[in-house]
């Protein structure tokens, strides 16, 4: 982990300056990672929106205010993970999580079944979490800030209030406390969820029709959907699936339709 990788570097330094320097490359980490993912995203959709413009989601456009305000907020979501990523580095290391460094500890079918396995916990958890969020007195106070962005860009990936970001990352202590999980899986799992955030998050709709039309994407969440629940502040609470949408309900009737009319487009006008 980050704290045995410092070790040799660190080993003589008195404790509060080890947690202040293990905090310090969290952070760093963490913020690059966000940094560089949303810079590529949200040249990805400026490239989308130059030569695919009827997969612009919204006509309002992105504006200098609003770009600040999400990076803001994501930064201060930024400070918030490391925080939890340092519990996760407290509680491993006193034995109390079941992250494991030996691949096939556990057989190989659950090194390769761990990841899926942690994204369905992650997916069930956002959906009831994103509904409690949205209940009255808890949404003012909490879920308000991310839904300033009526139409969010990729920045707006983690622009929560501090105690969202809180309840966005608890889920990972409680998946390396509940399955075992070896730390490049949890690793890819975060990375995973921060690609797929910035995509719901991108304003245009890149996802290709022969994947949203077939078996496995009429359960994925899509950019359009979650688009729609900026606009509506309803429907579509999923994270990666819309299975909890389907199955309780809360999926926007129209949200197939809006996926529709912004990747047919070229069809209709005959290109």
């Amino acid at each position: 982990m980050i704290s045995e990788f410092l070790a040799p570097f660190i080993s003589d330094w008195p404790d509060s300056a080890r947690i202040a320097a293990i905090a310090l490359v969290i952070s760093l980490l963490v913020l690059l990672r966000y940094g560089l993912l949303t810079s590529i995203g949200f040249g990805l959709g400026q490239l989308v929106g130059k030569f695919a413009p009827h997969r612009r989601l919204q006509a309002l456009p992105f504006t200098a205010e609003q770009v600040r305000r999400e990076i803001f907020h994501s930064m201060t979501s930024v400070l918030v993970f490391t925080g939890v990523v340092g519990v996760i580095i407290i509680l491993t290391s006193a034995g109390w999580t079941r992250i494991y460094s030996e691949p096939g500890a556990y057989g190989w079918v659950w090194f390769w079944l761990q990841i899926p396995i942690a994204l369905i916990i992650q997916d069930f958890y956002f959906y009831w979490m994103h509904r409690f969020i949205h209940a009255p007195g808890i949404y003012d106070r909490v879920h308000r800030t991310h839904h300033l962005s009526t139409n969010p860009s990729a920045f707006a990936a983690f622009a929560f209030h501090p105690l969202e970001a809180v309840l966005e990352i608890a889920v990972f202590v409680v998946i390396v406390m509940l399955i075992p999980m070896t730390l490049s899986a949890l690793i890819l799992v975060g990375l995973f969820s921060l690609i797929y955030n910035v995509y719901g998050h991108l304003g245009y709709e890149i996802m290709p029709r022969f994947i949203a039309k077939s078996p496995l994407g009429s359960v994925l969440n899509k950019s359009a959907y979650h688009n729609q629940h900026h606009r509506t502040y309803r429907y579509n609470y999923g994270l990666y699936t819309v299975i909890w949408d389907r199955l309780f309900g809360t999926l926007h009737p129209h949200a197939d339709r809006l996926y529709d009319e912004k990747t047919q487009e070229q069809i209709r006008s005959g290109a």
